[in-house]
């Protein structure tokens, strides 16, 4: 018998083998789905599963993109509108691979929103790097603290944004981090089953290798038999009580948190951190190939994005035609575009 729509997505987000923020998002992305279905005149709750087409998921996008996007608020709801397309995709992949759907094509479903991309691709967030370093600055100036869960908890904040910026890892990947993901001794990250279950290695410094190692010896890890399996960054941990893995929200409003200390107007999160490593390595001409399997990119078209956003060679030839630019006195350093990026 076929399912209805509504059955099929259920079974779907059911069966999934995904973590529980992405489910969240693809059930969200799912009912705002059905919301444009029944605007349609198509009920999802009776209409047989058989009965979704390709024109539902051009329409879901079309319907919910900024048809221009110049604001912030526009770039926003295009990058909620392209999050929620992805959980689509999957509930489309789903049906085709269980064979609910026999003639539905997700080769043609990538075909039209291929043919639309230029329409609905959104810049990456301007993310200076002197904001994150300023940030960074800050968080290793933090004066060691006498008590000792508080030392702890200024060691973990350290370590944590110091990872953050040296890997590009993105908050799921470092929320489920295990010690035994981390080897100090050749300075790399196993990131096992990341996003779209890809594994991959990245790496991070010796000034990186020393704040875990300071962080993991404040914590008490020694007195445990099997350091490994313990999280890399607990969520709220004492000194010898390493805790549960620490959770997304939380390094959320961490690093807001830290941001505002720092004096910073521009809003940075932990993503930015990701935005910029990757802006940083184009800027150092790594190859794109490297980039991309750094980051994790499974496609080759959002490493490409950074090449267009650190265009150094167009900036060069201007000031060569026009002069070197002199900011004007007087202005505040934060938020003043940086002539490097």
């Amino acid at each position: 018998m076929t399912p209805t729509v509504a059955q099929a997505i259920a079974t779907f987000l059911e069966s999934a083998r995904l973590s529980p923020r992405t489910i969240a998002t693809y059930r969200q992305a799912l009912q705002a789905f059905c919301q444009h279905l029944q605007r349609q005149g198509l009920d999802p709750a009776t209409a047989p599963v058989t009965a979704l087409t390709i024109d539902h998921v051009v329409g879901f996008l079309t319907a919910r993109a900024p048809r221009s996007p110049q604001t912030r608020a526009e770039v926003s709801a295009l990058r909620t509108a392209l999050t929620y397309l992805a959980g689509v995709r999957k509930f489309y992949a789903y049906l085709t691979a269980a064979d609910l759907h026999p003639t539905l094509s997700t080769e043609k479903l990538a075909l039209r929103l291929k043919a639309m991309r230029g329409r609905f691709t959104p810049p990456p967030p301007r993310v200076h790097r002197r904001d994150l370093e300023r940030l960074i600055n800050y968080v290793k100036s933090l004066p060691p603290e006498r008590q000792p869960a508080r030392e702890l908890r200024r060691r973990k904040i350290v370590a944590l944004v110091l990872l953050l910026a040296r890997t590009g890892l993105r908050l799921s990947e470092l929320c489920a981090l295990r010690r035994q993901d981390i080897d100090l001794s050749e300075g790399t990250v196993f990131v096992f089953r990341g996003k779209n279950n890809k594994s991959r290695l990245t790496y991070f410094d010796r000034e990186t290798a020393q704040a875990l190692l300071a962080y993991w010896e404040a914590r008490g890890d020694r007195a445990h038999g099997r350091v490994g399996d313990l999280p890399a960054f607990s969520g709220r941990d004492r000194p010898g009580q390493p805790g549960t893995p620490i959770r997304p929200r939380t390094v959320q409003a961490l690093i807001t948190t830290l941001a505002t200390a720092a004096g910073l107007s521009a809003p940075i999160t932990p993503h930015s951190f990701r935005h910029g490593l990757a802006t940083e390595l184009v800027r150092r001409r790594v190859r794109e190939s490297v980039v991309q399997r750094l980051m994790g990119h499974a496609n080759p078209a959002t490493t490409q994005i950074y090449v267009h956003l650190v265009n150094e060679e167009v900036q060069a030839e201007y000031r060569e035609a026009f002069g070197a630019y002199d900011p004007p006195t007087g202005q505040p350093a934060d938020g003043r575009p940086d002539p490097e990026e």
